[in-house]
């Protein structure tokens, strides 16, 4: 086969060791080589292949043969198809050769012949032989593959016979009315190679050669892209590192079904690239490796499932860098993963990493994040406080990260983010020490890269990131503020507004307006929708999607089960409220340990209101009541949406809480904004 570079060139690697060009050269074996290589192919139940030529008439024939254990120069070889009655025919050939191949070189033997029969032949081997020919690139055998190749809507079935990473060899079958005429080699024909579980390769390819037989045909076949995307282009990358020493990254090719070992080049936290011999290239851009180990030492390693996205021929030197794209990976050692690079980074950042949670709590009272009031409101649960965040900052749990830039080991930043709903995670507790504005910046631009990094992961479910804030907190205003109006998109960021208060259950009071029928029900699939029609109109942002307040969402609820895992509990449960049967407003409840945030707004009841009408502060104060009789609760947080709501029908709250959610759509968008506001703070 003919041999073509990708003219695509990377960027160089001082850690990129490579081998010397390969030269075709012809190699004497000795017998004794012979004899061992021979053994090896009996071990592996592979055949050679006889020339033989007709005495009389020239012609010659091939036939495969399983060599038997060899001790000595006589060698004994079973034909791979016995033909009954052939010994007469066997004997009217002289024996020419035969060779032995392994995909790039391939071994001519000139034996003498002792005897042949139809089960049978036996030679005698001579005192050496040669290397007859050096591929340039090796061909793998296939075992068990098949092939599919689609052209003008026919499609072909058959099988792969051997491959490199720059050619196909597959034998296809012609099933009437089918005819290879309607193969036209000058159109690119679509080609997918599956073994008995799976698909393991589908790409578009053009016609190099093939043979001209009618109901079978033999076709070599060039795959047309030497790049894959697996994912939009994206303008804020991942960060690479070249680690050193290089990793090594272990998997089972999916085609060979061999077990390969390569070296690690660069790692990102969205994919990583490796090497391999020019000249034995087996992986192909649009082929998905599963169960990939990423060796950290020789007893630790991550693992994932990656996709090949890209090759590049490196020059001077006939090594070819692999591009691969993380498809699949645990999340927490997706976190392990990205924790390593920022630590190759930035060593004092510190992602998730075990803290001493004494520390963290001297921290959070010296940086005035705790101040007397705050602190007024936790201190009667202070023993279940220090219960729950002995479990998120020293059990690594799912639901939870944290990112910490410290110095001598003392603590100088910290901002968290919890995962709240099945595709959202909630930024909170962003905190530095006095004179340390850089620091607290710093852990925030570490956290916008870590989703960066782990956005496209589906089992980071990062689709939306949030976080509530004071409207009087001057930072946040500021930072999220700018990020809603640079984007200038509600469907990529958007802020909503909620009334906060503390609502304390009292009994019945008999001068309750309670005229009309006021209902509390589950929530119906209805309601969701007549919520997203209020809430289109009034914000038309994220927050339904984002908070799992959409129809499609309803009796999705794998969450709490993380949190169950962590030993931490996560319940919501939708309610409505109609009068007279009309909905008023929908309710979530939700339900978690105490002190899993701060201001407690994790176990907050959220109020979304439909429709205002006849609803007086007695009726709000009714309905609350309601909910805490069902859910048995004397004291709780209560935000109400729109926070104009609460104004508009003269019913007292404390405080207003901005909420910002950000769509992981957008995230280029949203890092396009960062980078300039931290050039603003002379971060960057």
């Amino acid at each position: 086969m003919g041999l073509e570079k990708t003219i695509e060139q990377p960027d160089s690697h001082d850690n990129i060791h490579l081998f010397p060009k390969a030269k075709p050269r012809k190699q004497r074996v000795s017998l004794s080589q012979l004899i061992n290589k021979l053994n090896r192919l009996n071990f592996k139940g592979e055949p050679v292949l006889f020339n033989l030529k007709h005495k009389k008439h020239g012609h010659t024939i091939s036939m495969y043969a399983h060599p038997q254990p060899c001790m000595d120069e006589d060698l004994e070889c079973v034909w791979a198809e016995v033909e009954e009655g052939n010994d007469q025919r066997l004997r009217a050939f002289d024996l020419t050769n035969f060779v032995m191949a392994d995909g790039q070189r391939s071994l001519q033997v000139v034996p003498s012949l002792i005897s042949v029969d139809e089960r049978q032949i036996t030679v005698r081997l001579p005192e050496e032989s040669f290397e007859a020919h050096a591929r340039a690139i090796k061909r793998h055998q296939c075992p068990d593959i098949k092939a599919s190749m689609v052209v003008n809507s026919a499609v072909y079935q058959g099988h792969m016979v051997d491959f490199n990473a720059f050619y196909f060899r597959v034998v296809l079958q012609a099933d009437p009315p089918q005819t290879f005429d309607w193969v036209n080699g000058n159109i690119p024909v679509n080609l997918t190679l599956s073994d008995n579980s799976r698909i393991v390769y589908v790409g578009d390819c053009n016609v190099i050669r093939h043979t001209d037989d009618r109901a079978s045909r033999e076709f070599v076949l060039k795959p047309s892209r030497n790049q894959f995307p697996r994912f939009r282009a994206r303008e804020f990358r991942s960060d690479r590192q070249e680690l050193m020493p290089n990793l090594n990254v272990a998997f089972t090719h999916p085609i060979t079904k061999k077990a390969m070992t390569l070296k690690m080049i660069d790692l990102s936290g969205s994919g990583f690239a490796l090497v391999e011999p020019y000249e034995g290239a087996t992986l192909l851009p649009g082929m998905i490796l599963e169960d990939v180990g990423i060796h950290l030492t020789s007893r630790s390693k991550l693992e994932c499932t990656a996709q090949v996205i890209h090759r590049t021929h490196l020059p001077d030197g006939n090594m070819v860098k692999i591009g691969l794209a993380l498809l699949d990976i645990d999340a927490i050692e997706h976190m392990e993963l990205v924790s390593l690079l920022q630590q190759a980074k930035d060593p004092n950042t510190y992602v998730s990493h075990q803290v001493d949670v004494d520390a963290l709590w001297d921290f959070f009272f010296e940086t005035g994040f705790i101040y007397p009031q705050k602190y007024a409101s936790l201190v009667g649960n202070k023993e279940k406080f220090k219960e729950t965040y002995t479990k998120l900052y020293t059990r690594q749990p799912k639901i939870a990260r944290h990112f910490i830039h410290m110095e001598h080991n003392t603590i100088l930043s910290h901002v968290a983010m919890l995962r709240l709903y099945e595709k959202t995670w909630c930024l909170h507790h962003h905190a530095s020490l006095n004179g340390q504005r850089k620091s607290g910046l710093i852990v925030l631009d570490r956290l916008c890269a870590f989703i960066n990094d782990t956005h496209l992961v589906d089992s980071a479910n990062a689709q939306y990131t949030t976080g509530f804030y004071r409207t009087t907190n001057k930072f946040p205003m500021k930072f999220y503020g700018g990020a809603t109006e640079h984007l200038n998109n509600p469907k990529a960021c958007s802020i909503d507004d909620f009334a906060y208060l503390n609502f304390e259950a009292v009994p019945t009071d008999d001068e309750w307006d309670t005229t009309g029928r006021w209902e509390l029900t589950v929530t119906r699939k209805g309601d969701l929708e007549d919520l997203r029609g209020c809430y289109e109109k009034i914000s038309g942002g994220l927050l339904l999607d984002a908070f799992d307040l959409t129809p499609e969402s309803m009796g999705i609820n794998t969450l709490s089960d993380e949190y169950s895992k962590s030993g931490l509990k996560r319940e919501v449960h939708h309610m409505s409220i109609r009068k007279n049967g009309e909905l008023k407003a929908v309710l979530a409840i939700n339900r978690t340990d105490v002190g899993l945030n701060f201001s407690d707004l994790t176990n907050a009841l959220q109020m979304y209101v439909v429709d205002d009408s006849g609803f007086k502060p007695k009726d709000f104060k009714f309905v609350l009541s309601l909910v805490a009789v069902k859910f048995k609760m004397k004291k709780f947080p209560v935000m109400v949406h729109p926070a104009e709501f609460m104004t508009d029908n003269n019913i007292s709250y404390e405080k207003t809480y901005r909420c910002n959610v950000i769509s992981s759509r957008f995230w280029d968008d949203y890092m396009r904004y960062l980078h300039k506001f931290m050039k603003r703070a002379r971060l960057r």
